[in-house]
């Protein structure tokens, strides 16, 4: 199981690095790594794991990006729902969509322009996160004029 998750990867990795895919913002699903990762109740656990076995691979393979972890959010209109005290609180305000693996170039802050809050994450959620990772809550105007919101986990 794990080395079918860590070859989709490994796969999507390469693929994103050699065909332009960072400039596109090409993501990987966790529910396209693994079906069983298809059920919401599972998608903390899932982006976790995910994304370190990501962070292994982009080590193993010395590819210059770095690896983030994308988790959308319910629209807020207001900022009451913006800290998470709690797992179960922070997995209340996640949107239909699964949460997805980027790779960004080295030092490209540009996917944190909207950020309004680091490290909003529940320490039970970055007690699991390997030391140095940074966790960013991101807030924009959709087209929609809906107030987005995700959060951003990287090293």
């Amino acid at each position: 199981m794990a080395s079918d998750r860590e070859a989709t990867i490994r796969r999507w990795m390469l693929e994103t690095f050699s065909d332009g895919g960072i400039e596109r913002f090409d993501h990987l699903h966790v529910d396209d790594i693994d079906p069983a990762w298809e059920n919401p109740t599972t998608w903390v656990s899932a982006g976790l794991t995910a994304y370190g076995l990501a962070l292994a691979i982009q080590r193993e393979l010395s590819l210059d990006v770095m690896v983030a972890l994308g988790f959308g959010l319910v629209d807020a209109q207001d900022t009451s729902g913006d800290v998470f005290e709690t797992q179960e609180q922070f997995e209340k305000e996640l949107d239909w969509s699964p949460p997805s693996l980027y790779l960004f170039k080295p030092g490209d802050q540009q996917h944190l322009s909207g950020t309004v809050l680091s490290d909003p994450l529940p320490k039970v959620l970055t007690s699991q996160l390997p030391a140095g990772t940074k966790s960013f809550l991101l807030r924009w105007v959709g087209e929609d004029g809906n107030h987005r919101r995700s959060v951003f986990v990287e090293a």
